[in-house]
């Protein structure tokens, strides 16, 4: 996607495109990142789950976007900007996830017009997005459910055993794209 498009695509959602994260930057890479709904609940794990039948949907589930980003640490009282996983493949092209640096503006709407976009899910309340605090210490997951929409947070996602074995999994598989795996391998070689 087109740096363009995706800064029109994330202003949708009310956030600002501060730009691109050198791929070279040892973070958690985004395809593992996706995983933190697949943590147990332990220590440095929070889920938040909303109902699908809620009749406020999208304000409620943006209310507890934001009340587990903020308190967990994503983005603080003073500084709101996080990074967010975005697709920067040409649309005929596999997948290439990479993380953006992004600002929450006052005027937001993840849920809604965020997942509509397709940048932050796959439509109107149908979310799919993982995002990253600037440190790289706090993942923000959310997804869609069966009957609900779900958000699952994961502090120090380097100590996480979890995180760690699947992606000590992902590096070794045959199937993984080098660009994923250089990735990996540098996210996991830095966090020992």
């Amino acid at each position: 996607m087109k740096e363009v498009e995706l800064s029109a695509s994330l202003a949708d959602a009310g956030l600002t495109l501060l730009g691109m994260i050198d791929p070279a930057t040892p973070l958690i890479p985004p395809t593992l990142a996706t995983f933190a709904s697949s943590c147990p609940e332990e220590g440095g794990v929070s889920f938040v789950t909303v109902s699908s039948a809620e009749p406020r949907l999208p304000e409620v589930a943006n209310f507890e976007w934001h009340r587990l980003s903020r308190e967990g640490g994503l983005f603080g009282e003073d500084n709101a900007d996080f990074l967010v996983a975005v697709n920067c493949a040409d649309a005929n092209s596999p997948k290439i996830w990479q993380w953006a640096k992004v600002r929450l503006s006052d005027d937001w709407d993840i849920v809604g017009a965020g997942a509509a976009s397709g940048v932050l899910g796959n439509g109107a309340c149908h979310p799919a997005f993982v995002m990253l605090s600037l440190d790289g210490n706090v993942i923000v997951r959310g997804d869609e459910g069966e009957t609900s929409l779900d958000f699952t947070l994961v502090r120090d996602p380097h100590r996480n055993q979890t995180l760690r074995r699947r992606g000590e999994w992902m590096a070794s598989r045959p199937r993984t794209d080098e660009f994923t795996r250089a990735a990996l391998e540098r996210w996991l070689g830095s966090q020992k």
